[in-house]
């Protein structure tokens, strides 16, 4: 019988030099972090995961957390995290969940490696190899302008099938931003725009109707998450679908956001909505509501590989031989060692679509003595 033994944190950080900060409307960072969960089992297997968030809260949860599980079977794993869920409603939705999120993809890791299986044969099968996928790019920058126009020269177009730039420091810029970045991606790319939350419903329908012409996929997180009233009139009123999701960890919370009709597109988090089994339940209410969704994936190389392997199980429906638009995994292209150096094998789009990795659980191999200069000790 398989148990849990130990559940324990990885924790990451890089500095980016203060000239090359980047961020969002809502201001510039210089740090990305990530905290990995490694959860090791009574046969000697080790699971990783990730969760979203910074690493010293999700350090204190996880002191909290890691005594539900420790002695468990880790088959288990699911029934816990609801006993986990029900016992600590009080704690509210915020970076607990986040710290499930990391336990629950180390848990379907360290399965998968037990059973000789991938987590997508775990979940529902291999339905793709290739996942379609954008580049998140286009990040504010003390250059402003001069900065926009240096990331979007760097993406490879061959390598994907749309890009997502920051928005939101008013309708102007965003005019200005968005024509740069159709001028320099062509009229091929799919172009998606991100306002992160910073503006009202007047404003967001203001800078929607101004950056119409260009031909924008979706507007992402326009206004704040809990303007469950504001989503659902700009979604009445913009000629651009709604997107939103990013910021919220719970299932409630999605089902308040569909019942609303407050977004054309959901975007879950997978490091953030109790991981893997989390996004499933999602993705249930989104396919009941007829509803697309798009994972928001914004972290380390775990988070991105446990989308991949949550999207290579989704079917397209309710589109079967004619998908008018791919279901895309996002690709941060931000300086962001956790991603690029963590995995033994980068994590590289070719021809607009990236490989599931092959192999039991993940399918990927981690390399930590390339994560000694940003914090692992060994």
């Amino acid at each position: 019988m398989t148990k849990i033994v130990d559940l324990d944190l990885i924790c990451l950080d890089y500095s980016i030099a203060q000239d090359l900060a980047y961020g969002t409307s809502r201001g510039l960072n210089n740090k990305r972090s990530s905290s990995i969960v490694r959860l090791t089992t009574s046969d000697g297997v080790v699971g990783y995961g990730e969760a979203s968030g910074t690493t010293g809260p999700i350090r204190e949860y996880l002191g909290v957390l890691r005594s539900f599980f420790i002695g468990q079977r880790l088959y288990d794993f699911g029934a816990i995290t609801q006993l986990v869920e029900a016992k600590l409603d009080h704690f509210g939705e915020g970076h607990h969940l986040s710290c499930l999120s990391g336990i629950n993809i180390a848990a379907h890791d360290a399965m998968g490696k037990t059973l000789g299986v991938s987590v997508c044969d775990l979940i529902g099968g291999r339905i793709t190899q290739r996942i379609p996928c954008y580049a998140t790019t286009g990040y504010v920058t003390r250059d402003g302008m001069a900065g926009l126009e240096r990331q979007l020269a760097a993406i490879d177009r061959t390598q994907f099938v749309g890009a997502k730039i920051k928005i939101g420091i008013n309708p102007k810029s965003d005019v200005e931003r968005v024509r740069l970045a159709r001028k320099m991606l062509g009229d091929d790319m799919l172009l998606m725009v991100d306002v992160n939350a910073n503006y009202t419903a007047d404003i967001a329908l203001q800078s929607a109707r101004a950056i119409e012409p260009y031909d924008i996929h979706w507007i992402e997180e326009p206004l704040p998450g809990t303007d469950l009233a504001g989503h659902r009139e700009l979604r009445s009123r913009s000629p651009i679908p709604i997107a939103t999701g990013e910021g919220y960890h719970s299932l409630h919370q999605f089902k308040a956001l569909i019942e609303a009709r407050g977004a054309d597109i959901i975007q879950p988090a997978i490091g953030k909505v109790s991981g893997i089994s989390g996004m499933q339940a999602i993705a249930t209410l989104a396919a009941a509501d007829n509803i697309r969704l798009a994972p928001a994936v914004w972290g380390g190389a775990f988070i991105m590989v446990a989308a991949m392997h949550f999207m290579a199980s989704r079917s397209s429906a309710p589109h079967v031989g004619n998908i008018p638009f791919p279901r895309m995994l996002e690709f941060d292209v931000g300086d962001n060692p956790m991603r690029d150096l963590l995995l033994r094998e980068k994590l590289t789009p070719r021809d607009g679509c990236i490989d599931l990795p092959d192999g039991p659980g993940l399918g990927v191999a981690i390399d930590l003595e390339a994560m000694r200069p940003y914090g692992y000790t060994g």
